[in-house]
């Protein structure tokens, strides 16, 4: 009963446009599809001034969809976050996670997958180093996650991907693997660079902005209602032009393209799962001496009142591994696709894989979310107290 008590919880806490959002791109894919099949010269309504590289149209709707998530990011207490000691070693986990351990997860299924399909494998890989922002905190509210916590993660992310993201790219593109650039791709350490400072950049500080004059007039609870949606607005209608330039190609190769999927559900699967345990594992307590003294912290009394619960790393504190498990499951997904559509072209292979990262994460991470609250109830935990699970599960 617990369990379907969570998950009918769970399923309440999204909007109707999250609970629609993989059905909503899978038909931007089509109608972008159709209308590059019916209407050939199409594609051409896109073909006038650009900016990095990328029509003005289709820039707009990238930079759209970026600031309603940065707008919802807690920049007002940035300093106040790490004035509290407790949360430096998780960030210090985070920060590994994040930046070293996950983006090596995703490069590996993506090789291990499609290692003979170069511009797909491309686009995964940067999806894989485009770490978590605004998105991840409803995944970690759901779950009943540390919300400090994870607004501290998003902030630190947001930052670094500003500095961090063009040097990644080319790293784990290229570097890596021994392979040259392509001479003829247009891809320097210069032109990733430009595109992150502008496909972040300007969305960045137009959300700060944005957040701060709404919150300076006393409105940012009665207008972000309004403002939110446009992220879903430019997503599809960026999805929509993406297939327009290269719906007929996609047609021919979505047999290939489909295999994309394989490394995004393994990589989410595996980097959440194994961020939970292992974490969970870490925390456990060793005895005093023997097998017959007290722990180190001192479970004793919720182990003899819950003898059925998962006892192993009883000293763990739930709230902050499951955010530590959605962080390091989740990826900006907006960016990977705004720089694969600047760097590669908007009808690219690498952009139509970028497309495929906000349609399998949003139903995987949202299983994940039933998933966390089951081992909530399950497991013995230190911050979760056992009374009010009891009432909980009735």
């Amino acid at each position: 009963m617990a369990f379907k008590e969570d998950a009918r919880a769970a399923f309440r806490g999204l909007s109707i446009t999250d609970k629609l959002l993989p059905l909503l791109i899978v038909l931007a894919i089509i109608i972008g599809v159709l209308i590059s099949v019916y209407v050939p010269k199409s594609g051409e309504a896109f073909d006038g001034a650009k900016v990095v590289g990328v029509s003005v149209p289709l820039a707009v709707g990238m930079i759209v969809m970026m600031i309603p998530p940065l707008c919802k990011v807690e920049w007002e207490n940035f300093h106040k976050f790490f004035s509290r000691t407790t949360y430096l070693r998780p960030i210090l986990v985070s920060l590994v996670l994040n930046w070293i351990i996950c983006p090596f997860i995703m490069f590996g299924f993506a090789w291990l997958v499609l290692f003979n399909y170069d511009e797909y494998r491309t686009g995964i890989i940067m999806i894989g180093i485009a770490r978590c922002i605004a998105m991840v905190l409803l995944w970690n509210e759901i779950a009943l996650g540390d919300n400090t916590l994870c607004a501290v993660i998003v902030l630190i992310n947001s930052l670094m991907q500003v500095v961090l993201y063009a040097p990644y790219q080319l790293f784990f593109c290229y570097v890596i693997t021994g392979h040259a650039i392509p001479v003829d791709s247009g891809v320097s350490y210069e032109i990733v660079a430009k595109s992150v400072a502008f496909f972040l950049g300007i969305p960045l500080a137009l959300g700060v902005i944005l957040r701060f004059v709404l919150k300076y007039f006393k409105a940012y609870e009665k207008l972000m209602p309004f403002i939110s949606p446009w992220a879903l607005i430019g997503l599809l209608y960026t999805i929509i032009v993406i297939f327009i330039d290269k719906g007929k190609e996609f047609i021919k190769e979505v047999g290939t393209a489909f295999l994309c999927f394989i490394p995004l559900t393994l990589y989410f699967l595996v980097a959440w799962i194994t961020t939970f345990f292992v974490l969970r594992w870490m925390a456990k307590a060793p005895r005093l001496e023997d097998e017959n003294t007290k722990l180190l912290c001192g479970c004793e009394e919720k182990i003899e009142k819950n003898p059925t619960k998962w006892k192993r790393g009883c000293s763990a504190n739930y709230a902050q591994i499951v955010t530590q498990s959605f962080t390091a499951a989740s990826n900006n997904f907006e960016l990977s696709l705004a720089i694969a559509i600047s760097i590669y072209g908007s009808g690219s292979k690498q952009a139509i894989a970028a497309t495929f990262g906000p349609l399998l994460e949003v139903p995987i991470l949202l299983l994940l979310t039933f998933v966390a609250r089951y081992f909530r109830t399950k497991f013995i935990w230190a911050d979760v107290d056992d009374e009010f699970e009891e009432v909980h599960a009735l």
